[in-house]
């Protein structure tokens, strides 16, 4: 380990702590209700932003790089984020648990798109300067699923069997698509057998959390019902081991298959487990698994010609 991975190194894992502190303080916001300041997901998270700050701009200064300049910019941002949630409250409330807006509300939605944003320069940080194989692997899949968790956060509300599906159970391939977008990019980008298993490993220790979500008796929300944690870790973990072992097939054919898996297993298998006034019939089953994999697909072939387009380009230059 060089003098230049430790802050990676340590802007990596406390991001990544910061995002298990938010998952912690979804399931707190809803089994406990919202309480102090000080609530231990709310220390969990301002120190691990605080380290993440520090750290990235002692990177910027001993390496006086650019890269390093905009890494310490886009962590500077997560806080910040800090004063505009509490304005948007004075001025329009807070936001009820059973509102799609706990979600999209503009300060949520741009720190977890800052977030999002830190981790993928992460991502490319690593790629650069981590030397050692396998602490290069888990760190880069450790920022992978951070962001897979991030984006599935932001499309919550078109979950079709969750308290809003907006989109009805056409919105599973909102959910589906992200998982096809993370798990493809994990095997394109990182090269590595096993590289979408471990992204789907260590998304699934963030979102274990959050199963069988559990109620305060002041907290309302729409009422819906979950799949039991096991079929939500077999659903994420068969794609992405498919994603694997079939790395030599196009990206298109890859892409569907992790949306047939992810649809077939996830919606084709859920209803037998819900209370009978939350199981849906076989044209939203299908629904759902058609449309996983039909955007499963498209995500394939957009990533083959975006591939194609980078490499024509690089070759012009």
């Amino acid at each position: 380990m060089t003098a230049r991975t430790s802050p990676v190194r340590l802007i990596t894992a406390a991001l990544f702590s910061a995002v298990l502190a938010g998952t912690w303080d979804v399931w707190w916001h809803g089994a406990l209700g919202r309480e102090s300041f000080w609530s231990p997901p709310h220390l969990l998270l301002y120190t691990s932003v605080i380290v993440a700050i520090v750290t990235g701009f002692y990177g910027w200064w001993k390496t006086k790089e650019r890269s390093w300049k905009w890494l310490a910019i886009a962590l500077i941002l997560i806080p910040a984020s800090a004063p505009f949630d509490e304005i948007w409250h004075r001025i329009f409330g807070v936001e009820p648990v059973n509102s799609p807006l706990i979600i999209w509300s503009p300060p949520h939605v741009i720190l977890a798109l800052v977030l999002i944003t830190s981790f993928l320069m992460l991502f490319v940080r690593i790629a650069h300067e981590e030397r050692d194989v396998i602490a290069r692997h888990l760190l880069q899949s450790a920022t992978l699923a951070s962001v897979l968790s991030l984006l599935l956060f932001l499309a919550t509300p078109l979950e079709p069997t969750g308290p809003y599906h907006l989109l009805g159970f056409g919105g599973a391939a909102v959910s589906s698509g992200m998982i096809v977008l993370v798990f493809l990019l994990a095997r394109e980008w990182m090269q590595r057998f096993g590289s979408s298993l471990t992204v789907a490993g260590i998304f699934m220790l963030l979102a274990a959390m959050n199963f069988g979500e559990k109620l305060a008796p002041n907290v309302t929300i729409q009422p819906h019902d979950h799949s039991p944690g096991w079929l939500l870790i077999f659903a994420c973990l068969v794609p992405a081991e498919a994603v694997d072992l079939l790395h030599d097939r196009p990206l298109w054919l890859r892409g569907g298959l992790i949306g047939l898996f992810h649809g077939g297993l996830l919606y084709g298998f859920s209803s037998r487990f819900f209370d009978p006034q939350f199981q849906y019939g076989t044209t939203e089953m299908w629904t759902a698994i058609i449309a996983s994999v039909v955007v499963g697909v498209l995500i394939g072939f957009i990533l083959t010609f975006s591939s194609r387009f980078t490499s024509v380009f690089r070759s012009s230059l």
